[in-house]
This record gives structure tokens, C-alpha cells and sequence, in this order.
């Protein structure tokens, strides 16, 4: 399935445009007129559109139309209401396309499929189910929920990682000022001590010597990095690339497999809970995933249920998961109450990755503090001999 961005007509006149999901794009048009809509343009986009809103701006906004749904306030009188509160330039002006996208004719689930860079996947079909069922402001609700869940495992996460990666930065910063700063002013000191200057701290001074020298190529290489990291976050292809890297340092895999396990879990959960079929529950949870890899096993395992297999199998010949996992998908199953044990899945593995964090932080932050201390350590005392060393040359 790739994205597809297109420009339209309505049957009344209105113009419209915003993106759909197909196989192709003959499948796109034909999509496009079952909703009638004349296509005027349809290009292929990229296989995933990345989120680029905040998501607590996002989940406000539904937690507001969802009071002003309960309001009694007709839906593309609320939907404004919410556009003009938006403070992100990006969400205002999705909200605008969304009612104007529902003055043309179109559901609000429809108008927010249409727009995946502005509202997650699984928003689609628990909308959907709103409209149906006639509790729309349920549905809303339930979709501000999960990203509330969501949000807060996240900023759980980054909250850990946040003293790790200053001291890192401090680390970084430190080592710069030594080599750029302090040792340079000992290039004289050397150059009057001749060959009896002790080798470390040549070796320094050189070192230093080659950084300012070379500063143009640090900058240009820093400037490549980060054009290089746009065009990735662009693509949709820059998280994909940090979960290949993350995944090779040791330790770090146990971790990645319990955060794709919670994630599954919920969404599966939360869809299911709202009367999602598995099937389209699967195709969504493999939209919202972080790695594509497993995205991609989710597709297949879907494709393995329509034929026949149950959810337990189709996974475990994907190889995907842990066999506890597996294990607790199957009762569940068979129980007739598979959101309660993927729920139970999700609770056990959040602990699990929460737990796993904070022994990866608790060697995290004395290594980092260890690795510093050696290296300041280490060029001071080169520093120190080679002042303490001009006291035994001759005079």
C-alpha cells in the first residue's frame, strides 16, 4: 500500500484535495470516484507519512471537539471552532481542510484519512465507528485516550534519556573547549621546550593543531549531517534508520522488542475494544508501528489470517514476539477476550521495558561520567607534566 496525494472536484463544484491510501493508482481513482470525487491529479507518494504535529496539540483538539460534539454544535461549526484554538500553523490549517473537506459532502472520518500527516492512522476507524453507531463524541474521546497513553509512555522515556544525553552533551562541549581553547595556548610553551617536550602533550597540541586547521571540514561535514537527517525525517525514513542503529548496541535489542510489544498491545487493544475487526485492528496497529520491518510481518500475518489461520499462528510463523506473548494472544482467543489479555500483555511488557530502562540508565550515566573523568583526567595531567617539565630545563 502506498500513499497517493490528489486534487479533485466534488459533484457540487467544491475543490478538494489531501491523500489516500492503494495499492496503485488505478485503485486510487477508483477509490476517489467511489467517493465521489472527479480526480483531477493523483501522484504517488511515499509508503509512510510520518506524524509532524505535536501530539499533545493533536490530542487536545479532539478532547475539545468531542466537548463541542456534546455541545450540541453541528460538526463543521465545531471543527472551525477547533481550527481557530490550534496553536500549531500545520494542525490550524488541517482543521480548515478537514471542514472544508466536510462542507464538500465528506464524512469526518474521510476528511481525516485524508490528511495523515496531521491525525494518526487509527483515528480513521474509530471515527468511523462514531459516525455509525451515532456516538461520535465517544469515538473522539477514545481516539484522545490512546494518544494520551501513548504520549505518556513517551515523555516517560525521553524524561530518563534526558540526564544521559546532557551529560553527553556537557562531555562533547568540555573536550572541545580543552582541544580549542586551552591546549593551543600551549603550543609556545612546546615550541621553547624543543625535543625535550614529553610526547603527550605534542600529541595534543598536534591533535588540536589539526581540528582548527580542519574546522571548515567539521562544519561542512555537521551541515551534510544535518541536510542528510531532513531528507530522511522528509521521506519518512529517519526513525527506521535510528531503530537499525539503536538495535546494534548491546543490550539495546531486549528493550526495542518490548517497546514494539506495547505498542501492538494498545493499539490492538483500543481497536478491538471499539468493535475494529482484527484484520483492518492489524492493518492500522502495522500503520502505527515504529520499525517497517515489523510493519511489514503485520501485513503478512494479516494476509495469513484471511486464509484461515488464527492471530496466535499467524504471528508465531512471522516470527514475531516473544512465545509468552504468543501464548497469552491464543487464550485469548479461545476465550472470546482478547483485548483483556492483550491488555495484560501491555501492562506486563510496559514494566518490562520501564524496568529495562532503568538498568540501562544506572550503567549509562556511570560510564558516561567515568569516560569524561578519563579523558579531562587524562589531557590535564599531560597539561600539568608539561608545565611541571619546563622547571628542569636548563637555563
Amino acid at each position: 500500500m502506498n500513499y497517493f496525494h490528489y486534487a479533485g472536484r466534488r459533484d457540487n463544484g467544491l475543490s478538494i484535495h489531501g491523500w489516500i491510501m492503494a495499492e496503485d493508482r488505478d485503485a486510487a481513482v477508483a477509490e476517489l470516484r467511489k467517493r465521489q470525487i472527479q480526480p483531477l491529479q493523483v501522484r504517488q507518494g511515499p509508503g509512510r507519512i510520518p506524524l509532524r504535529v505535536s501530539v499533545e496539540e493533536v490530542l487536545a483538539s479532539f478532547r475539545e471537539l468531542a466537548s463541542l460534539r456534546g455541545s450540541g454544535m453541528p460538526l463543521d461549526q465545531a471543527v472551525e471552532a477547533v481550527a481557530k484554538t490550534a496553536e500549531q500553523k500545520l494542525l490550524k490549517s488541517a482543521w480548515l481542510e478537514v471542514s472544508q473537506s466536510i462542507r464538500s459532502g465528506l464524512s469526518l472520518s474521510e476528511a481525516l484519512a485524508s490528511m495523515p500527516q496531521a491525525f494518526p492512522r487509527y483515528s480513521v476507524p474509530m471515527v468511523r465507528l462514531g459516525e455509525a453507531n451515532g456516538e461520535l463524541r465517544s469515538a473522539l474521546n477514545s481516539v484522545a485516550d490512546r494518544m494520551e497513553e501513548e504520549l505518556q509512555l513517551h515523555n516517560e522515556i525521553k524524561s530518563a534519556l534526558t540526564y544521559p544525553a546532557f551529560l553527553m552533551v556537557i562531555s562533547v562541549a568540555v573536550l572541545l573547549f580543552l582541544f580549542l581553547v586551552v591546549i593551543p595556548k600551549f603550543g609556545a610553551m612546546v615550541g621553547d621546550m624543543g625535543g625535550d617536550a614529553p610526547a603527550s602533550i605534542v600529541a595534543l597540541i598536534a591533535i588540536s593543531s589539526w581540528m582548527q586547521e580542519y574546522m571548515w571540514l567539521w562544519g561542512a561535514l555537521l551541515a551534510g549531517c544535518l541536510v542528510s537527517l531532513w531528507h530522511l525525517q522528509q521521506q519518512g525514513v529517519l526513525q527506521e534508520k535510528l531503530w537499525h542503529w539503536l538495535q546494534a548496541i548491546p543490550g539495546i535489542r531486549g528493550l526495542i522488542d518490548a517497546w514494539e510489544i506495547v505498542q501492538f498491545s494498545s493499539s490492538m487493544r483500543r481497536l478491538i475494544s471499539q468493535g475494529v475487526g482484527i484484520l483492518e485492528a492489524l492493518h492500522l496497529t502495522a500503520e502505527t508501528l515504529s520499525r517497517q520491518e515489523v510493519s511489514r510481518q503485520l501485513v503478512n500475518a494479516a494476509g495469513a489470517m484471511r486464509r484461515g489461520e488464527t492471530l496466535a499462528k499467524s504471528l508465531a510463523d512471522q516470527h514475531l514476539f516473544t512465545p509468552l506473548v504468543l501464548q497469552m494472544i491464543a487464550v485469548g482467543e479461545t476465550a472470546a477476550s482478547l483485548p483483556d489479555s492483550l491488555e495484560e500483555v501491555g501492562k506486563l511488557y510496559e514494566r518490562r521495558l520501564r524496568e529495562g530502562i532503568r538498568r540501562a540508565l544506572s550503567l549509562l550515566e556511570p560510564a558516561v561520567i567515568v569516560t569524561l573523568g578519563i579523558l579531562v583526567g587524562g589531557i590535564m595531567v599531560s597539561l600539568l607534566s608539561g608545565i611541571m617539565s619546563m622547571n628542569d630545563l636548563p637555563i
